[in-house]
């Protein structure tokens, strides 16, 4: 065993001489600015996480990952609204794509006895991926057969609206108003206004035939990856395909390809500067913990003068005594992480599983804080045992100001 760290674990950190308790006190108030500072981190990483995951899992769920719309004009030189699902679409073979559906859009309004309200008729398949809105369903089922449709909770209050009631749902296409009566089947609550106030779900054979469109025309081409982070790589893979039918078939089609990223940019961009006010709530702590941690070294150092000067008589060098305070104060450091670990995990556990502090959804797109426990909290220990040490070797130099001569008339 080093000298060093012999000398230091025979050591108290605290000295219970009761001319000394003021001593105790400053280091017991470095402990808990630490401690506090550690607690705010792990609460913070957390808290930033599962917030970015929260509305990232919602907009990956709400838009289709990739999506792919005519680019072609008809001979009116208007922009062509609808897409046929044929080759290459019928042939993408990417290990990351986990489906292909055809879907229709169109503006509608739908009309009570007493109101209306104009919103977007999402038209889809029955092998289209319903599983985020029958997590999120308040009442009724998802079913889009025939011709049933999904409201949203907001939807169906403002218009006073319940399942099993039917409503008339009028579509403008080409300068006509065309009817549907439909049935309401569910109504769903994403928390996601931009979604609830505007869109209704419902069968693509609707929207297919009020304009009129065959069974394979739609107005757009969702593809949905196994895997959010490797959108990118699946568009670069699809627009390849496009490119390979192109030369092969001499089409002269034109498509738009957009990824969720693109179409919601103003999301991301905002889900980006969270990451700065985390590094912000970082920096911030980890300099009141280096502070902390450097005024107990100093309080340790000041309360052992007379143990430093004999050291020094006996030969002992300052890079040995700078190494015994080190020692000691890692003491605090391992203590405080130990607490701030065990509250602050304490405290996110609780909130994740029984999600004390509420939120209101209408702002924050959820009704509850969420919680995301990663290898990022790790890395965050990590950081700050090797943070906290770095930051001891300057001030532990203040040994080499000791003389010994002087240390052995001090008392």
């Amino acid at each position: 065993m080093k000298f060093e760290l012999f000398i230091a674990k025979r050591l108290q950190l605290y000295n219970n001489d009761d001319s000394n308790k003021s001593s105790s006190v400053t280091l017991n108030f470095a402990l808990i600015g630490i401690v506090l500072a550690i607690v705010i981190m792990i609460a913070s990483i957390s808290i930033i996480a599962g917030f970015k995951s929260t509305i990232i899992d919602k907009i990956a769920n709400i838009q289709p990952h990739i999506e792919i719309k005519s680019g072609n004009y008809d001979e009116n030189n208007h922009p062509c609204d609808s897409i046929s699902k044929k080759a290459p679409f019928t042939r993408l073979d990417n290990p990351n794509i986990e489906q292909v559906s055809l879907t229709g859009e169109s503006v509608c309004i739908l009309k009570t006895k007493t109101d209306f309200n104009g919103l977007v008729f999402k038209g889809i398949t029955n092998d289209y991926s319903t599983q985020f809105l029958e997590q999120n369903l308040v009442d009724g089922k998802i079913d889009t057969n025939s011709n049933n449709i999904i409201i949203s909770e907001k939807i169906a209050n403002k218009l006073n609206l319940k399942v099993g009631e039917r409503i008339n749902v009028f579509f403008i296409v080409d300068q006509l108003i065309k009817q549907r009566k439909l049935t309401i089947g569910g109504i769903y609550n994403t928390h996601f206004e931009d979604f609830d106030n505007h869109y209704i779900i419902g069968n693509l054979s609707t929207i297919q035939s009020i304009n009129p469109w065959s069974k394979n025309t739609g107005s757009a081409i969702e593809i949905k990856c196994k895997d959010f982070e490797m959108i990118d790589s699946v568009k670069a893979s699809v627009v390849d395909n496009i490119y390979q039918h192109i030369y092969e078939t001499g089409s002269t089609d034109i498509y738009q390809i957009r990824t969720v990223t693109e179409t919601n940019s103003t999301y991301f961009a905002w889900l980006e500067l969270l990451d700065t006010n985390i590094v912000v709530i970082l920096v911030l702590m980890i300099l009141v913990s280096c502070f902390s941690l450097i005024a107990g070294l100093l309080i340790i150092v000041l309360n052992r003068i007379n143990m430093i000067g004999i050291l020094k008589s006996l030969g002992a060098t300052n890079k040995s005594i700078r190494m015994i305070f080190i020692y000691m104060i890692q003491k605090l450091i391992l203590k405080a992480m130990l607490l701030g670990n065990i509250i602050g995990f304490s405290l996110i556990l609780i909130q994740k599983y029984f999600h004390v502090i509420e939120l209101s959804a209408d702002k924050y797109y959820m009704n509850y804080v969420p919680i995301e426990i990663n290898s990022g909290l790790i890395y965050l220990n990590i950081g700050i045992l090797i943070i906290s040490l770095l930051a001891l070797i300057g001030p532990s130099y203040i040994v080499t100001s000791i003389n010994p001569a002087r240390t052995s008339k001090f008392e």
